[in-house]
């Protein structure tokens, strides 16, 4: 009978976890169907004192069902000397591993395209196993989080919003010039002003799967990913009122999905909803105060949706406010607000998935008053646009 010990940490020894797959690490980009990998010598029993790791990569968008039967020696029904290790995020560190030992099967599924095993074996007799892995095409998904200012706001916690994206112009020692959203593989959307601030596309790097830009390797979901093409809003104007305040970047490469970077949900085409007097999400590395410093860490604030007519109140004599433009407004009375480089951010309304229902667009001198109104992009009112120049590759799903 199989032991099994769940969610065995390897981190006290991560240091060392290279260390004991020198000569035998393993690498495989799997193809649509199955594969399979036998331990060293099997039938026969690896040789005891040996350890070998198998990373497994399905294609995009797919995900790895595995199965394997194994025979690892185990001592007074624990795992003493010999342990079988699987990851289903394909952590290379597995600090999120399972471990098993003694004799049985086990099923498990990756939770996006990449799964490692490994076994670590530090006795003289040696064990065996046998996995089948299948790859199977992915649902898609959007919306996740692994949690069910930004001026006077809060730190948003780890992987909570996997959407975001810090855009850096890799000229300037800024570590963030303005926010962007993942829609898909390939596309994050921004405000149309935002890319007007760099010469040219492969000058953004976009950082995604942290939360400190200060310190991003501190997250395992870290990674940045070159920009190739901007493309705004051929309707955008600054001047003397701002309109259509939207764009598009595309990715050199893919994005790959983790628990910490993924897709945000689109309202679908046709949804007419204003969202007036929901609750929605802020969230972006900008100033903490006008004029002041920027945060390293990544920042939220929780704010109402208002009317534009309300709005536009606010805003006589500053600005008109458009029918596709959204205000968002602190209903709290402690002055937070979006503010300084929080610009191309996403608002994002909460359901069973987070929904990109905003951009970050402008406002006045962030939370200036009590009782602050920032003016952002309406994201229904560009759904079609967006679905048109991102080649219909988000994910649908309903409200």
């Amino acid at each position: 009978m199989l032991r099994h010990l769940p969610l065995i940490s390897l981190l006290l020894f991560a240091p060392t976890v290279l260390a004991y797959f020198e000569g035998c690490d393993n690498t495989f980009n799997l193809s649509p169907g199955t594969t399979y990998v036998e331990s060293p010598y099997y039938p026969n029993n690896y040789p005891g004192g040996t350890s070998c790791r198998y990373k497994f990569t399905a294609p995009l968008d797919y995900y790895i069902q595995v199965q394997c039967s194994l025979g690892i020696p185990k001592g007074n029904g624990q795992c003493t000397t010999d342990n079988f290790w699987l990851d289903t995020e394909g952590d290379l560190l597995m600090r999120g591993a399972e471990n098993f030992c003694g004799s049985g099967t086990l099923s498990r599924e990756s939770l996006f395209t990449e799964l490692v095993f490994a076994y670590i074996s530090t006795g003289t007799k040696g064990g065996s196993f046998k996995c089948t892995l299948t790859t199977v095409k992915q649902n898609c998904n959007c919306g996740w989080s692994a949690t069910t200012r930004i001026a006077n706001g809060q730190q948003a916690a780890a992987n909570e919003f996997p959407s975001m994206a810090a855009l850096k112009d890799v000229t300037k020692n800024q570590a963030s010039f303005c926010g962007g959203t993942i829609v898909a593989h390939r596309y994050i959307l921004t405000a149309a002003h935002c890319i007007y601030q760099v010469s040219r596309a492969t000058n953004i790097v976009a950082i995604v799967g942290t939360n400190d830009l200060g310190n991003p390797s501190s997250s395992r979901y870290y990674q940045q990913y070159n920009i190739q093409q901007m493309i705004p809003h051929e309707q955008y104007v600054s001047d003397p009122d701002v309109n259509n305040d939207i764009a598009v970047l595309i990715t050199a490469s893919n994005i790959q999905w983790s628990r910490g970077v993924g897709p945000i949900c689109l309202p679908p085409v046709g949804t007419s909803t204003p969202f007036t007097y929901d609750l929605v999400d802020v969230i972006g590395y900008g100033t903490v105060f006008f004029a002041g410093p920027t945060s390293t860490s990544l920042q939220k604030i929780n704010l109402n949706v208002v009317t534009n007519q309300d709005c536009q109140t606010e805003y006589n004599n500053v600005a008109t406010i458009y029918t596709g433009q959204m205000c968002t407004y602190d209903y709290s009375g402690t002055g937070r607000d979006s503010c300084q480089f929080d610009s191309g951010g996403p608002v994002i309304l909460r359901k069973s998935r987070q929904f990109l229902v905003g951009i970050i667009s402008y406002g006045k001198s962030c939370a200036e008053s009590q009782y602050p109104m920032g003016v952002n992009t309406r994201i229904t009112s560009y759904i079609s646009w967006i679905r048109q120049k991102i080649g219909n590759s988000n994910c649908v799903v309903s409200l």
